[in-house]
This record gives C-alpha cells, sequence and structure tokens, in this order.
C-alpha cells in the first residue's frame, strides 16, 4: 500500500472549489494603517509637517490642565470646586468646548510631554498624534460601513477616498479637535445604522445613543445628527422608530451629562451656553469671492463651493456616480440613504444665513467621509458597468462592426477578460488622485482641485489661499532666527493672542537662537522698535490689515506652492516708529 494519498476528483458537474476571497474589512484596514503612519512620519514641522497653527496650543493647553487636574485631584476632581476651576466657562469669555477632544489631545500630549506637571510646559507635536491615529480609524470605519453595504471593492475606494482628501488629510496633522469631530460624527451615524439594520433588542440603540452622546463631547457638530437621525428612523419605520429613537436620545444625553462635570453646577444655564457657543463669540474674517466678509455674512453657497473646490476632481466624480446608481433611494440600502442625507444636512446648516462659517472647509469636514461612501458606491457601479461586460458565447459572431453596445456587449473586450488589469486601471485612476498629497505637502490645507485651477486658478478666482498658518514651514523660521539672532521677530496675521507666542515655543531653530515671536497687534501702523524682520502668511482675510508696505517689503525667503506664495520672510523698514498697543 502506497505511502502517498491520492488526490480525490470533484465529483462531475460541480466546479472545482476557488480560493477563499480575503475580508471585505482587509482593504480599508491596509489603508488605515498606511494613512496613520503617513501622518506620523510628517507631524512636526522640523521633519517636513505643517507649521504650527492658531488653534492649537489653546486646544492642547486645555487638554493638559483636564488631564493634570485629574491626576493629581482624583476622585476630587468632581467636587463642585474643582469642577469651577477646571472648567472656568464664563458668559462673554471664549466659546464653551466639550472636555473629551481637548483631553484626548491632552493625553496624546503626555507622550512628548517633559514636565506633565508644569502647565506651562507645550509640547505641540506630543499632541498631534491623536488627530493622526483618529484619520486612521476613521479610514477604517468608513471604509469598512462601505463594505457592509455595498461590498469589498467599495468599502476599500471609500477608504482611499478619505485618506486622498489633502484637507482631510492635512488636518489629521493638527492637534485640533476637527478630525476628531469627523470620527465622533462617523462613528455615532454608523453605530445608529447598525443598530437600526440588526433590528436588535433596546439596548443596541442604548449604544448607540452612547456613541452619539460621546460625540456631543468632542464638539457642538455632535447634536447636529440628532436632526438626520430622527428624520431617517421615522422615514423608515415610521412609528415603530419611536420607542429606539427615545432610548437612543436618552442614552446620548444621558453619557453628555455624565461625562461633563461642568454641566452639573448649572445643568440648563450651562447646556444653553454649550448650545450658543457656535455663534456666540467675535466675528471671524472670511476671503471669499474676491472681498473679506464678517463669518455670519458668508454667501450661502460658501460651503457648497468649497466642498466642491476641495474634493479632487475624479472623487467628486466617482461620488456624482454613486449618487447616480442609487438614485432611487427608496431602493438603496438604509445605511447608504443616512449617510447621504446626512451629507446635505451637514452643508446645508452651514449654508443657511446668519450661520457661522470660517477658515475653509474644518467645520463642516464630516461632509468628506460621508461624501466618500458615495465614492465608493459609484467605484462599484463603474467596475460593474456593462461597459466591461463581454459576450464570449459561440453563437455570436466577435465581429467590431457588430452593434454590441446596444445589446450589452463589451466596449473593451480585451479589458474584461481580465479581472486584475481592470482592477489595476481603477487603482491607478484613484492613485491619481492623490496627486495633491505630494503636489502640496505640506500645505495641505492650502489644496484646490482641478475644477477651479488648482491653488493658481482659486488664487485667481478670489478664494482664501491660506487661513492658519500651516504654511509656515520650518526652514523660513530657521531664516528668521538666523538673522534675528537673540532679537525680536514679528508674525502676522496673528489671529489670537496664543498664535505667535505658539510659534516661538514650537521652533527648534528659534528657541536655539532665543528668538521672541510677537505677534502683529490690531491697530498698529507700523513695526514697533527693535523688530527687523517678520514673518507673513498669506491670509488674505486679515492681511489687509497689515499696511501694504510692510507685509511687501523686501522679501528675503518665501514659501509658495503653484506659483502662489503662502508665507514669507520680509525685512521691515527701519521707521524706528514706537505704536501703541
Amino acid at each position: 500500500m502506497s505511502g502517498r494519498r491520492k488526490k480525490r476528483k470533484a465529483p462531475a458537474g460541480r466546479p472545482p472549489r476557488s480560493a477563499p476571497s480575503p475580508p471585505a474589512w482587509l482593504g480599508p484596514a491596509c489603508i488605515a494603517i498606511a494613512a496613520t503612519v503617513a501622518v506620523w512620519l510628517t507631524l512636526a514641522p522640523e521633519m517636513g509637517g505643517p507649521g504650527i497653527t492658531c488653534d492649537e496650543l489653546y486646544h492642547v493647553a486645555y487638554g493638559k490642565r483636564l488631564v493634570t487636574a485629574l491626576g493629581q485631584q482624583g476622585l476630587g476632581f468632581f467636587s463642585r470646586a474643582n469642577i469651577a476651576a477646571n472648567f472656568p466657562w464664563e458668559p462673554g469669555g471664549p466659546p464653551v468646548h466639550p472636555p473629551l477632544g481637548n483631553f484626548i489631545l491632552g493625553l496624546s500630549h503626555r507622550l512628548l510631554d517633559p514636565q506633565p506637571d508644569n502647565p506651562e510646559v507645550i509640547v505641540i507635536v506630543g499632541a498631534r498624534f491623536a488627530p493622526g491615529l483618529a484619520l486612521g480609524v476613521l479610514v477604517f470605519l468608513v471604509g469598512w460601513w462601505t463594505a457592509r453595504m455595498e461590498g469589498a471593492l467599495a468599502g476599500t475606494a471609500a477608504a482611499a477616498a478619505v485618506v486622498l482628501v489633502p484637507r482631510v488629510f492635512g488636518h489629521a496633522h493638527l492637534a485640533a479637535l476637527d478630525t476628531l469631530t469627523a470620527l465622533s460624527c462617523i462613528a455615532a451615524l454608523v453605530a445608529f445604522a447598525e443598530a437600526d439594520a440588526r433590528r436588535g433588542p433596546w439596548w443596541h440603540f442604548a449604544l448607540a445613543g452612547a456613541v452619539w452622546g460621546l460625540a456631543c463631547l468632542v464638539r457642538l457638530h455632535g447634536l447636529l445628527l440628532a436632526g438626520p437621525i430622527i428624520v431617517h428612523a421615522l422615514a423608515w419605520r415610521r412609528w415603530r422608530a419611536a420607542l429606539p429613537l427615545a432610548v437612543w436620545g436618552a442614552s446620548g444625553v444621558a453619557v453628555l451629562f455624565a461625562l461633563w462635570p461642568w454641566l452639573w453646577l448649572e445643568p440648563v444655564h450651562n447646556f444653553l451656553m454649550y448650545l450658543s457657543s457656535g455663534s456666540g463669540r467675535q466675528a471671524i474674517h472670511v476671503f471669499y469671492e474676491g472681498r473679506v466678509w464678517n463669518d455670519v455674512d458668508t454667501p450661502w453657497h460658501y460651503p457648497l463651493v468649497m466642498f466642491a473646490a476641495t474634493v479632487p476632481l475624479g472623487l467628486l466624480v466617482l461620488g456624482l456616480l454613486g449618487l447616480w446608481a442609487r438614485r432611487r433611494f427608496w431602493l438603496a440600502k438604509p445605511g447608504f440613504v443616512l449617510a447621504m442625507s446626512t451629507w446635505a444636512f451637514v452643508l446645508l446648516v452651514f449654508a443657511l444665513p446668519g450661520v457661522p462659517v470660517y477658515d475653509g472647509v474644518r467645520l463642516f469636514l464630516p461632509a468628506f467621509p460621508l461624501w466618500a461612501v458615495a465614492v465608493g458606491v459609484g467605484a462599484r457601479w463603474l467596475m460593474e458597468h456593462r461597459v466591461w461586460r463581454c459576450d464570449t458565447s459561440p453563437t455570436r459572431k466577435r465581429d467590431d462592426t457588430s452593434p454590441t453596445r446596444k445589446r450589452g456587449g463589451a466596449w473593451f473586450p480585451s479589458l474584461a477578460r481580465r479581472a486584475s488589469v481592470r482592477a489595476a486601471v481603477f487603482v491607478v485612476f484613484l492613485a491619481v488622485q492623490g496627486t495633491g498629497l505630494v503636489v502640496y505637502w505640506p500645505c495641505w490645507l492650502s489644496h484646490y482641485s482641478l475644477l477651479v485651477g488648482g491653488l493658481a486658478g482659486a488664487d485667481r478666482l478670489g478664494f482664501e489661499a491660506t487661513y492658519w498658518g500651516d504654511a509656515v514651514p520650518e526652514s523660513l523660521l530657521a531664516e528668521g532666527a538666523r538673522r534675528a539672532q537673540g532679537g525680536t521677530l514679528l508674525f502676522g496675521p496673528n489671529l489670537a493672542p496664543f498664535q505667535a507666542p505658539a510659534i516661538g515655543i514650537s521652533s527648534p531653530s528659534l528657541i536655539e537662537s532665543r528668538v521672541t515671536v510677537t505677534g502683529w497687534e490690531s491697530g498698529w501702523v507700523s513695526p514697533p522698535p527693535g523688530c527687523r524682520y517678520a514673518v507673513f502668511y498669506h491670509r488674505k482675510a486679515d492681511l489687509a490689515q497689515i499696511p501694504a508696505r510692510v507685509w511687501a517689503g523686501r522679501i528675503v525667503a518665501e514659501h509658495n506652492k503653484r506659483g502662489v506664495w503662502l508665507a514669507r520672510l520680509v525685512e521691515l523698514p527701519a521707521t524706528g516708529d514706537n505704536v501703541p498697543p
């Protein structure tokens, strides 16, 4: 008897068993890991990352204060006196920010914090690790959700469509709330959609409501989700949605109040302060249509135009194809309808008259991962279109002159027979959409798509060139430090009291050269005495407040993209005038 076993033949009429296909989540997971690593490798300005932006010092300092206080006070953190000290929100003061997003930044900050108990020591780059990780989770979540609805191809394309938008990728480098907001909002939508799709017990909706409550604890944007979720549930389940919605809402509100001790002090009054934080503050200037607007006066179409102008053109087209493919929305998956209705709702909210909108696309950043779901559907529709079909029946002549288009034949039969070639063509197409990640590096917040001619075309059309200070590279600061050894370097536009100090404590070149950074103050007409050099970035909305003879003086060094200057080092005119603050 031979020691070798004979291979068992497959029964007649049964096709041979094919190799198992990879799980649908594998593609999104690989893209998510790659996105996280790519962000983490480009966090620090001195390592080629974006410059320090306006709000980072504020958010990181807030987060570090909370983390330090919780560690030092223990359960005493929740005493009335400590709550009032740890959450010093007052009417007329800074806008109320929920604690969760800042707390996460504070935890991330401890990674590089040399003095965790000293509130005056801030290392902004350490806090940037959290948004980088949040982008990876967001990419995976969108891809997984889309794959659950539309298959592996759609899920992988959707995951790629999140990270290939330069502005989304750029915001993931910054220690601010925008990427965390996008992640928490998408997580809340996915949690509700999954609970609704499974028709599970009440506690499924309680868990989904808890995720919604966490989104509200990150930023006010979380509350906006209540509108599309309630309308969606009532439209699909009618009166049967009453109990799930009640459980979902009660769970979310309970989490919001339970994890924000500040609300315990005066629940109604403080909650109303939280609701008014989106508009009850000083106006921010916006440059659009070639002129300067106050944020509440910005034209209604600003969010719609900015969204269309900043999504890579190929992803914009794929998303439109996805909407076309599911235009019979009553036949589409409920999760897809929820994603698209929320996408439209977010943009329309910021298009309402009187709603403040500013700083590019960051206030409606959650709209981009929602659009990625439509991109995934469009990718599937395109790859399954009849243009790829090939009829190899021996009874039909394969004649190039036959009207195969009318009969559903392939336009490209050689490609139709090779799925691997089709997949390669599509992968190349997707990769091309990421060209902006390379061309605009590290000034991703200045990216505009080919729809408006890129940054150069947008500049001519009256769009903002840059708005947050991220386009000030370390190389420019290093040159300024070399020239202003031990002196003062002027910085502008200075949007907040903490912006210029954040530049000073974060630049290795400025620290080593003992250079002090002074922000340009409102009301100045000339530089203060002793300042010989200044760094200006091209925020048109506020650059007009600085005399042109100052920022357009002798240019020592300049940083530009696509022929548009974004930041420059200028030698100041030697006037010697003292300017009162």
